[in-house]
This record gives structure tokens, sequence and C-alpha cells, in this order.
């Protein structure tokens, strides 16, 4: 009996290239994978999926708060203040957040808070900004805070610029809080 080494030879031969081919199809498809969750995370750290995710819910006739900050967003800049710097939040409760710089000024803040109710609301400005929503601390930081059922704007000012935009805020502020999507139906302004 002959052994036939070159037919052992070439099925191992096939066996070693077809495992390096599947250890290598394993090894991309796993470094695609983290490449792929790495993405997913930057989107998420810049928004982008949150507007991705407005968008198709928009294109579906949903997406409701996409709605709302395309509206704030044109309201501001009819009073030439571009809304930049985004950023956003959501608690394990549903209340949302969100806030922005005013024309790229660090020192001028709008943050719009929406709650799952009135009550809610009406709490969480005391225990953020302190008694009966007003939080000036001297001659640095102010807080203009305008609610209007379960959501609310707060305008942050400090240093040199304090209160530089405090017109166009007040002439704004209700507008877009009326646009935000809401369940319950009262108001309360809160102003020095």
């Amino acid at each position: 009996m002959k052994y036939d080494w070159k037919g052992w030879v070439c099925t191992m031969v096939k066996r070693s290239v077809m495992g390096i081919l599947a250890i290598s199809l394993l090894t991309s498809l796993l470094s695609g994978c983290s490449r792929d969750t790495a993405k997913d995370e930057m989107r998420k750290y810049n928004m982008q999926a949150y507007r991705d995710g407005n968008k198709a819910a928009e294109s579906q006739g949903l997406g409701l708060n996409g709605q709302f900050l395309d509206t704030m967003q044109q309201l501001f800049k009819d009073m030439n203040i571009q809304l930049t710097n985004e950023t956003y939040a959501e608690d394990d409760a549903g209340n949302l957040s969100y806030q922005y710089r005013m024309n790229s000024d660090s020192s001028q803040l709008i943050t719009v808070y929406v709650f799952t109710d009135e009550q809610t609301r009406v709490n969480a400005m005391k225990e953020l900004y302190g008694v009966d929503g007003i939080n000036d601390t001297g001659k640095t930081n102010h807080n203009r805070i305008i609610g209007f059922k379960e959501a609310a704007l707060v305008y942050t000012s400090g240093g040199i610029k304090r209160d530089q935009y405090i017109e166009q805020v007040n002439q704004v502020a209700l507008k877009v809080l009326q646009h935000v999507p809401r369940r319950s139906n009262s108001m309360q302004i809160i102003t020095e």
C-alpha cells in the first residue's frame, strides 16, 4: 500500500488556506463591528443620530420635538441670533433639555426644558434655579426663566455681556414655548 503524500499535502494546504480565510473574515468582521460601534457612539455624542432620528420621524409624520426645534431656531434667527453648539439630554423620567450658545458665545446660553408635566417643571425650576425660579449670582451670571405649561426657556448670561440678548429673548421666548408639543394648559412667566 502506497500512501499518497501529495494528496495529503494538498488537503492540508486547502484546510490551512480555508482556516486562514475564516480567521481573516472573522477578524475583519469583528474589527468592522468595533469600528461601527465607535462611529455610532460618535454620532450619539455629536447629536447626529438624534438629528437623523428626528428627520426620519418627521418624514413619517412624527417627530414633534424636531419640528419645535426647527421653529425655535428660526424664531431666534429672525432676531439675528444663531443658536449653536447644540446639546441634548434626557433623564430616566423622559424630561428633555436642549442647550445652545447664542451666536457661538459661551457666556450667552439658551436652555429649553420639556418636562413630562407642569408640576414637574415647576418643581425642577425651583430646584435648579432657586426660589421663584430666579438665580442671580452677583454680577457674574443671571438667569431669566420663562415657563409655559410643561416647558421652560432659560436665558443664562454672564460677565460683561450680561443680559446682552434680554430684549430678544423676552420677545421670542413665549412664541418658542407655545410650539413645544404638550399636554397641559397653564402659563407662568418669571421675570426680574
